[in-house]
């Protein structure tokens, strides 16, 4: 049978106007389907990868401000009182480097000579010589080991970035401000420095910092690791690299990373990408230069110290999942377009088979064979009906043939009217199946997006609950450091009353100098006594003579030697007074930096409680959304099969109006035919 002949039948019609439609909306909307699930999946992974990598810059900027604040409580105890007290301020670097976790050393630096001494300061017992200098700076430098803080000499601060950084910085800025230099190796040690300038009455007179162990950055990119299956690039702000995941083989490259330039490394090509899109935070792919494959990339910078943070995937790990899923929409899509092709290629069949074998019974009868009998059928619809009706007429057509011949006329009339109405109702069919698809289509997208925004709020409320876990990190840390300011309050009112025991017993050490003022006075009257009575015993008194004039000189120096400890006294009164008026102000400040901190702890906590509370309801609309999406399904499955139902109902419309349509020629014939039957009398 040829293309136009099949085309001409029954079946043939119904497959092209109802099948090939079918299948090709079908096929389109697993398309779409698939399309859009693979894009969703990668965006998801895409900013998965960006919220790493901003996470980790998070990680790290804390524990950036964290040393920096150690480093600007350091300068400000010696900008408050401490600077000039050489001796507490060796003791408070010691125990600054002693008793701190996760540092190798603390140091102090004075300008030279700028807290008014000189070297020979360093004579008193109480400093130990390795606290100066070739250039007469005071630089006691702390350095840990075995758990102890041991002094070590510290020469040329002059050349070095931990000097000159936070100096250049102020004289830039006007103002002090925490600084951090770039990552070196100290001792076999990766360390990084924190400084702050001391400022002394608007002046820069030193710094004081501490040097950090940089090999807990390591934890970090590997946690990322872990949880993400990640690659992760830390690097300073001179493009210096401070932690890889990489180990010590980059990609089977024997080159180390650690402590490398970028430029010089197998990645130095992407290092110009890496800076553009710091600040765009934007997730861009490229071919990695050892992988030799594209991967994807998210980047972001930390504002204390301006380290840069990379996050790498490849392309195939980041889109497998969307790949699977795709794959599996495509092999779903297949096997239901294989399954409704071959229902409704199967049911056009049948109903093609039994309208054909119906027609053949009409023409026969209507040429008047009415030897051979009609063939039984057991179906139940409209073609089944119209064999039967067929069987029954040929069986009486013999005793109907008077009959048909009277009302031919009026039956051609019905049959005409019954035309009319059925092409009527295949219309409407036709308009209604048309609208069950649509509807059947547009719930099916319903419960496609329904199904992503579960997606979606699952992953809201994981970023939720992480959120609040951060930020209960963040109170924990609030709370370490109002022990520590409270502390610091502590250690402030003890030294204040340490200067004023100082005060106290200088007050009876000028009532000592009085004493012995007073002893002199008398013992020059006395001297001055003996020697009247010395020259009225003439020769004999001589040698008494000379040994009051020696007693008169001594007590003259005695009296100006008193002087001279009156005023050193009187001045070191004043200093304390000064330093115990200084430190009352500071204790003040921490006072009220102590509350301030309670206030933020207050305020983060309701944060967290907002949080949690948000948790909840993320929670309660996830659980909406997958009833709706459930909702959505089964309305899914009823339009579809709605839908089926309604081409079920066009085709018997179609195949009634095309029996009205034969019955109609059959009338024709039959009056024709009629003509020609003799009756008996």
């Amino acid at each position: 049978m040829s293309t136009s002949s099949f085309l001409n039948t029954l079946s043939g019609r119904m497959l092209l106007f109802g099948v090939v439609p079918t299948v090709l909306v079908i096929a389109a909307i697993v398309t779409m389907s698939a399309i859009d699930g693979y894009r969703d999946l990668r965006n998801v992974e895409e900013s998965l990868l960006s919220l790493s990598a901003r996470d980790a810059a998070a990680q790290l900027n804390g524990r950036n401000e964290r040393w920096n604040m150690l480093a600007t409580t350091m300068a400000m105890a010696q900008s408050h009182g401490l600077f000039g007290a050489r001796k507490d301020s060796t003791d408070f670097a010691r125990s600054v480097a002693s008793d701190t976790p996760g540092i190798v050393g603390a140091y102090v630096v004075y300008e030279p000579d700028a807290d008014g001494q000189d070297a020979a300061a360093l004579k008193s017992a109480e400093l130990p010589r390795d606290s100066m200098d070739s250039a007469g700076r005071f630089v006691p430098y702390w350095v840990k080991s075995a758990g102890a803080a041991v002094l070590h000499q510290r020469t040329g601060m002059e050349t070095m970035e931990s000097y000159q950084g936070p100096k250049n910085a102020f004289a830039r800025a006007g103002r002090p401000a925490a600084y951090i230099t770039e990552p070196m190796v100290r001792n076999g040690v990766m360390v990084v420095t924190h400084a702050h300038p001391i400022v002394i009455e608007g002046k820069f007179a030193g710094n004081a910092g501490v040097d950090r162990d940089l090999a807990t950055i390591a934890g970090v990119a590997d946690n990322i690791k872990s949880r993400l299956g990640a690659d992760v690039f830390i690097f300073s702000g001179t493009d210096r690299f401070i932690a890889t995941t990489l180990g010590e083989k980059a990609g089977g490259d024997a080159e180390r990373l650690v402590m490398q330039e970028v430029a010089k490394t197998p990645y130095g090509a992407l290092a110009e990408q890496w800076r553009s899109n710091m600040s765009a935070g934007r997730v861009f792919e490229a071919v990695d230069p050892v992988l030799k494959e594209p991967c994807l990339y998210a980047t972001s910078t930390t504002e204390a110290g301006a380290w840069n943070i990379v996050v790498r995937r490849t392309r195939a790990d980041v889109l497998r999942l969307a790949n699977a899923a795709m794959k599996r929409n495509v092999i779903l899509g297949s096997i239901g377009l294989v399954v409704v092709g071959g229902l409704m290629f199967f049911v056009t069949r049948s109903v093609s088979l039994r309208v054909r074998a119906a027609a053949e019974t009409a023409d026969r009868i209507a040429r008047g064979d009415l030897t051979r009998p009609v063939a039984a059928v057991s179906s139940r619809d409209e073609a089944g009906q119209l064999i039967r009706s067929m069987s029954t007429m040929d069986g009486n057509l013999n005793s109907l043939i008077g009959s048909v011949k009277q009302v031919s006329i009026r039956l051609n009339s019905t049959a005409t009217e019954i035309g009319a109405t059925s092409k009527q109702q295949e219309a409407s069919a036709s308009t209604f199946g048309a609208a069950s698809s649509q509807i059947a289509a547009a719930v099916k997208e319903i419960s496609a997006t329904g199904k992503d925004l579960v997606r979606t709020m699952e992953a809201v409320s994981e970023n939720a609950a992480e959120t609040a876990q951060l930020a209960g990190a963040g109170r924990a840390g609030l709370q370490g450091m109002e022990s520590v300011m409270q502390e610091l309050d502590r250690a402030t009112a003890s030294i204040a009353e340490k200067l004023g025991t100082i005060n106290e017993r200088s007050q009876k050490i000028t009532t000592v100098i009085t004493t012995i003022t007073k002893v002199a006075d008398q013992t020059n009257i006395l001297s001055i006594n003996a020697a009247i009575e010395a020259e009225k015993a003439g020769e004999f008194g001589a040698g008494f003579l000379v040994i009051a004039r020696e007693i008169r000189r001594l007590a003259d120096q005695t009296a100006s030697a008193t002087l001279d400890i009156e005023q050193m006294v009187q001045q070191m009164q004043a200093s304390v007074s000064s330093g115990v008026m200084e430190m009352d102000r500071f204790s003040d400040q921490v006072r009220r930096g102590v509350r301030d901190v309670v206030s933020a702890g207050l305020q983060l906590g309701e944060i967290i409680d907002r949080v949690n509370r948000s948790t909840e309801s993320f929670k309660q609309v996830n659980e909406s959304m997958q009833a709706q999406s459930e909702g959505a399904q089964q309305i899914s499955e009823a339009m579809t099969s709605l839908s089926a139902n309604a081409h079920q109902t066009m085709q018997s419309v179609q195949e009634f109006g095309r029996a009205s349509a034969d019955l109609q020629s059959t009338i024709a014939v039959l009056r024709q035919a009629v003509a020609q039957f003799k009756l008996k009398e």
